[in-house]
């Protein structure tokens, strides 16, 4: 009986092993932007940091996401510091794109209590100190009173602010716009030879005004998301705080 009891503990013990190893490991993206695993995140600012890291990217290239978990522990990847599990998640995501590699990864350890803010290897030294503002001005004194998503959407403003500067609207779409203007100049030219009885000018100026149109609508695409993370990594910059 002691040897039966013997083996079936050998035996769940080996299962247990192999059963935390095989769980083990960083956790895998559902969003692009807003990864919220402690779930401490409210759906307004959540949503309003989706919007922001979507303008961002949109406009910049430049990808940031937040992730926040209850426990480093949870995951069993032997990392007992933020600084080491936010660049390991960072570098496994691959956050950022491989070429600029000026992604950010905002990071909350909620029961932990420590948070990272970890930058692409892009990014020169004097953005840690930067950084270090945002997380101790902007996101600290929300964590001590325990409003972890006031904290989270005003540490993402502070990054946003940090590393990109406001353009207007008409700055930023001015090619756009000229784009615009002269298909459709070349769409009234066309109409014009056509009921001139110039059809084969007329055609040539819709061909033209045809091609402006595909190239301005791939311009307008080419900002946005198109899933997923690029191929970014970083070399353990940034800066780290607790509470």
């Amino acid at each position: 009986m002691n040897r039966f009891l013997f083996r079936s503990f050998f035996f769940m013990l080996i299962f247990v092993s192999f059963g935390s190893l095989f769980s083990a490991g960083y956790p895998e993206s559902v969003n692009d932007y807003v990864n919220d695993f402690a779930n401490v995140m409210s759906s307004p600012d959540k949503e309003a940091v989706i919007k922001l890291f979507e303008k961002v990217e949109h406009q910049t290239g430049r990808e940031i996401v937040v992730v926040t978990i209850n426990s480093m522990s949870d995951y069993g990847v032997g990392e007992s510091t933020i600084e080491s599990f936010a660049t390991k998640l960072f570098n496994t995501w691959g956050i950022g794109h491989k070429k600029s590699n000026d992604g950010v990864l905002i990071l909350v350890s909620v029961k932990d209590r420590k948070c990272r803010i970890e930058l692409g290897g892009a990014f020169a030294h004097y953005y840690d100190s930067v950084m270090n503002d945002v997380v101790q001005e902007k996101m600290i004194p929300y964590f001590k009173a325990d409003d972890y998503s006031r904290g989270i959407y005003e540490g993402a403003r502070g990054v946003v602010e940090s590393i990109t500067k406001e353009v207007p609207w008409y700055s930023f779409y001015k090619w756009h716009i000229v784009a615009g203007i002269l298909a459709f100049i070349c769409i009234i030219a066309g109409i014009s030879c056509i009921r001139s009885g110039k059809k084969g000018w007329g055609w040539a100026f819709f061909a033209v005004a045809g091609v402006i149109l595909i190239f301005l609508f791939k311009a307008l695409a080419s900002g946005k998301s198109s899933g997923g993370f690029g191929g970014g990594s970083s070399g353990g910059g940034g800066a780290s705080g607790s509470w």
